[in-house]
């Protein structure tokens, strides 16, 4: 008797060597998609940020608003020609103590790990317009 799959319910019309990997590459560019919303752990100062009027473009800070996930090391790049600051808490309140990175000289770096999850505001000392926001989940 011949073998026949056109009534079989048990039978596919694609082999488990292509449906497997198939699978595998969808899962993976799932998870890819999903960790990538947390994956930029960069925040670039601009060269637009010594400029008051880089707030009304949303270019002191590239971005001016960061998510990411706990337990997350965020870096700050002062590609400015200027120097600058990166210090938790805001113009009007001031400083709140989480993290101050002191003076940045151009070029220079400053990181931070955020440990709990919140809502981190930080401002420059040097230039209060320039503020940004770390949310942390």
């Amino acid at each position: 008797m011949k073998n026949s799959c056109n009534s079989c319910s048990s039978c596919s019309k694609f082999p488990l060597w292509v449906v497997v990997p198939f699978l595998a590459i969808l899962a993976i560019i799932f998870v890819a998609n999903s960790v990538n919303a947390y994956a930029e752990t960069q925040v670039t100062i601009t060269v637009y940020a010594s400029s008051p009027n880089c707030v009304d473009n949303e270019t002191c800070y590239s971005p001016s608003e960061l998510t990411t996930l706990a337990g997350s090391n965020v870096t700050w790049l002062n590609d400015s020609a200027t120097i600058h600051t990166i210090t938790s808490g805001n113009p009007l309140d001031g400083p709140d103590g989480t993290f101050d990175s002191s003076i940045i000289m151009s070029g220079d770096t400053f990181s931070h790990t955020f440990t709990e999850a919140g809502n981190y505001q930080y401002y420059c000392t040097i230039h209060p317009w320039m503020t940004g926001t770390v949310i942390v989940g």
